[in-house]
């Protein structure tokens, strides 16, 4: 694809901007200046614009030399647009002079339903309509609201004024500096400047709202970098003021938000050394929103589910949703705000730290959720998942075009490049690493860094050669596997790429070989050595020992190939709990991953299962479930499939009847989780008892938050159209996105073909915001009574989909994966047949993976089918 950069010659040093939106015609106009340093003379200037409607554009040189020597000139530009590259020139007749001036714009757009740009989102009040007008301009969506330069390195200082109906909150980046009361009716919001940043990072909302407020302790005044000061009293005795604002009548909903991002705030101010330099933090519940949340600087935008705490209706899993993803936020105003990754191929910088990140504050705050170990499955997991496929990319991909930049946004910079950071943290060791951020965000405080920026920060504080060990974790795709091989006196110790499909392995020629930390535990010790693989393969000495598992915590990202012995002394100590959750862990996940690729047979990652029988950690069942579930993926619907239900029956029978489904007194947090987890599987596996008595519990019309999803995933297993009515009827009348979003996963879980087609028609319906129409057909994906129908639905709506969603890759990416879970050559060539036809923008690598994975499903079910079936029916008696 073409690559879209504007010219570096022209840069931006301020803008001035004032934006109307009107909320009845859903139109805005807006009025801007920017304040421009031209390198050279030129005719043009380009900026970045979509979709908006270019009025005028005036240039006026303000360089002193040319004033001193010539009256101010104002120059009338033509307007050009480009609507592939994204972009508006204004052309001169004479040629602008070398140095600084003003480009004066007048615009006007339209307030879309597309979760894009500046748009609007509808909500219910009082029993009527509203509606407000928000702003989601990562990444390259700045440029639907107003003309600018919309590229992370071309910093500049924003001055917004708002102009709202009386009665309305105008939010914005920094505080009012102004309000004016206009005679149209309107009020005129000016704002103080922001600091130096990028578009992607500007906020401007408009709407009904209400709020809470705190501060953070007393901070010491600080100067806020590169000369610049926006806020001389920014770090007062009086802390940050800290705000949640939410639309009317849900201030209740706020106060675990409002307590968690001053304690999180506060947090980071001290282990980044650098305390917030903004006088406010926001944090705005948006009714309907595109991603989980969005960190402009001082004006974070959530969804509402993401951000709200309903003291009587919320659940355990979803407060501890919230904490998560307000700590991810927060650590962008540092990761990401402060300092900004030079160019998109550098976004694992805001999203791997952000998402490592967010688990140290979250564990500082509540040290009880186990959140690292629920990290090896929520983050660790994931990535080496998608990592381990043909199709993934490195962490560091050369983007160019928008739709390019959206297919980034995913689980490699995300999860991978938390695991990663992770890996490294540990190798380095706590101070080391931290003094090493610390050394990275006031080197480049208010400017732009890249990948090796930050591994020289690292290297020069620990003495360590970062550069060289990290080199090819980043810029090289996927992981290794190490394999062991047993001998009287030594371990070898050998490496190659992993990957979970065995057609992916053959056709490769991979010849990468990683710095690999590995360490080492025996019974002796949790932590008996460290090592560096550092060549394809190494010795190393043995000692002594029962058992040896390496990879110790899980902080390395690469997997583990036993050989069967070494395996099988390990099913004593997981069965005895003699080795940590996290290795227990490790070692299922890696043992299913490795039958799905064919380097070990399935039959032994589900000897391996067994050994689990005794298990109580809630993380651990998490990925051993995983494992089963791929397991059933394959067979669901074979002859034998039954013998596999009894079997997992049997190995979740014991766990399920400790947890019960209500809580004991007592008991920790993740036990909780442990209980919708359990419980849900065994339905799913039709335990009869189970079901019944969830049946009872919704009959009695007392659910207790932390059981809902489960309650609700009985009655539709189970459930008619009478059932089906009533969910549809609730879902409507529900204010709580939360509950909507328990109960539109619900809908999903019938058997009944006719009423499923009911769920995805609603689905698609204007009873369900475009942001959780996906959520509800994946249900209906992951019901393996409602794959084929959800597929035929998906083509069917395909167009439909396109214009609800244009140019949203990472969303259309959600109604295409699912079906990553066929597992036969036919449809794997029905997928390629219809994506070959019908175009799917900013998805061409899900379809890829997606294509990559039925195609192993197909090799696997293929090769070991025949001995699952033999090793269950011997199994019967377990």
């Amino acid at each position: 694809m073409k690559h879209v950069r504007l010219p570096k010659y022209i840069k931006p040093e301020r803008y001035q901007l004032t934006i109307k939106p009107d909320l009845k015609n859903f139109t805005f106009e807006g009025d801007e200046v920017i304040f421009l340093n031209l390198k050279k003379a030129v005719t043009e200037i380009t900026l970045h614009s979509k979709e908006l409607d270019i009025a005028s554009s005036i240039y006026v040189s303000t360089s002193p030399a040319l004033r001193a020597s010539s009256p101010r000139q104002e120059r009338r530009g033509s307007t050009n647009y480009d609507p592939k590259s994204e972009t508006a020139t204004f052309k001169f007749a004479k040629a602008l002079p070398k140095g600084k001036g003003e480009l004066r714009l007048k615009f006007s757009g339209i307030l879309n339903d597309k979760m894009r740009g500046f748009y609007r989102s509808r909500y219910m009040h009082e029993g009527k309509e509203k509606h407000m007008a928000t702003t989601q301009f990562e990444a390259t969506d700045a440029r639907r609201a107003f003309p600018c330069f919309d590229e992370p390195s071309s910093k500049a200082v924003f001055d917004v004024t708002l102009m709202v109906p009386k009665g309305l909150t105008a939010i914005s980046n920094t505080v009012e500096s102004s309000v004016v009361e206009h005679k149209s009716g309107y009020r005129v919001v000016k704002f103080a400047p922001t600091p130096k940043m990028s578009t992607y990072l500007l906020a401007f909302i408009v709407g009904d709202f209400e709020f809470i407020e705190g501060r953070t302790k007393s901070q010491r005044k600080v100067s806020v970098g590169n000369g610049f000061k926006p806020f001389p009293t920014s770090q007062t005795d009086k802390g940050t003021l800290v705000r949640v604002f939410v639309t009317p009548g849900k201030k209740h909903q706020a106060k675990f938000a409002l307590d968690t991002a001053i304690k999180v705030l506060e947090f980071y101010n001290e282990y980044f050394d650098i305390p917030y330099p903004l006088p406010v933090l926001d944090l705005i519940a948006i009714p309907d929103f595109s991603h989980g949340a969005m960190e402009n600087w001082g004006a974070v935008t959530y969804r509402e589910s993401a951000l709200l705490v309903d003291p009587e209706n919320s659940s355990a899993a979803n407060k501890q949703w919230v904490a998560l993803v307000i700590a991810h936020e927060l650590a962008h105003q540092w990761f990401g705000n402060l300092v900004t990754m030079e160019w998109w191929t550098h976004l694992w910088l805001n999203e791997g730290f952000a998402s490592y990140i967010e688990y140290l504050a979250t564990n500082k705050l509540f040290p009880s959720w186990d959140i690292w170990t629920q990290f090896a499955y929520a983050d660790l997991g994931v990535a080496l998942k998608l990592d381990a496929l043909k199709n993934t990319h490195p962490i560091e991909v050369e983007v160019g075009h928008p739709d390019e930049i959206g297919e980034i946004f995913d689980e490699i910079s995300y999860s991978k490049g938390a695991s990663i950071i992770r890996m490294l943290a540990g190798y380095l060791g706590e101070k080391d690493f931290r003094d090493g951020l610390r050394y990275y965000l006031k080197k480049h405080s208010y400017s732009n860094a890249s990948t090796v920026d930050l591994w020289k920060a690292l290297e020069k504080v620990s003495g360590k050669p970062v550069e060289k060990l990290m080199k090819n974790w980043t810029s090289r795709p996927g992981y290794p596997v190490v394999k062991i091989v047993e001998g009287l006196k030594n371990f070898k110790l050998t490496q190659e790429r992993f990957f979970s499909s065995s057609i992916s392995k053959k056709k490769s020629t991979e010849l990468t070989v990683w710095d690999i930390p590995i360490g080492i535990g025996m019974p002796q010790t949790a932590q008996a050595g460290k090592f560096l693989l550092k060549s394809k393969s190494a010795t190393i000495g043995k000692t002594k020992s029962d058992w040896t598992k390496l990879n110790v915590g899980e902080t390395g990202f690469f997997r583990v190939d036993y050989p069967a012995q070494m395996l099988a002394a390990l099913r004593q100590p997981v069965k005895e709990k003699n080795i940590s959750p996290i290795d227990r862990l490790g070692l299922v996940r890696d043992a299913f991953a490795l039958a799905e690729a064919g380097q070990l047979p399935t039959v032994q990652a589900l000897e391996l299962a067994e050994a689990y029988v005794n298990e109580t950690d809630y993380t651990v069942w998490v990925e051993l479930v995983s494992g089963l579930a791929g397991v059933k993926n394959l067979i669901y619907g074979s002859d034998f499939y039954v013998n596999f239900e009894q079997f997992a029956q049997k190995l979740l029978s014991p766990i399920g009847k400790a947890v019960g489904f209500y809580p004991k007194k007592g008991e920790k947090h993740t036990y909780g989780l442990l209980r919708s987890l359990i419980l849900g599987q065994l339905t799913a596996f039709n335990h009869q008892s189970t079901i019944e008595l969830g049946l009872k519990i919704f009959e009695s019309g007392k659910i207790p938050p932390d059981i809902r999803s489960l309650i609700y995933q009985i009655v539709a297993q189970t459930g008619n159209a009478k059932q089906h009515a009533n969910f549809v009827a609730r879902y409507k009348s529900e204010q709580l996105n939360e509950e909507q979003n328990r109960i539109g996963r619900a809908l999903g879980q019938f058997k009944d073909a006719g009423l499923l087609k009911k769920t995805l028609e609603f689905a698609m319906s204007k009873d369900v915001r475009i942001q959780d129409t996906a959520q509800i057909f994946s249900s209906v994906w992951a019901n393996q009574e409602g794959r084929n129908l959800a597929w035929q639905f998906t083509k069917t709506h395909w167009a439909e989909l396109l214009k609800k969603y244009p140019g949203s890759g990472h969303i259309l990416n959600r109604f295409i994966k699912p079906a990553a879970g066929f597992v036969t050559m036919e449809k794997a060539t029905e997928v390629n047949l219809f994506f070959k036809k019908h175009q799917a923008p900013g998805a061409k690598r899900a379809i890829e993976q997606t294509l990559e994975k039925i195609y192993s499903n197909a090799a696997w079910l293929n090769r070991d089918e025949t001995h699952i079936k033999n090793w269950l029916s011997k199994k019967l008696t377990f």
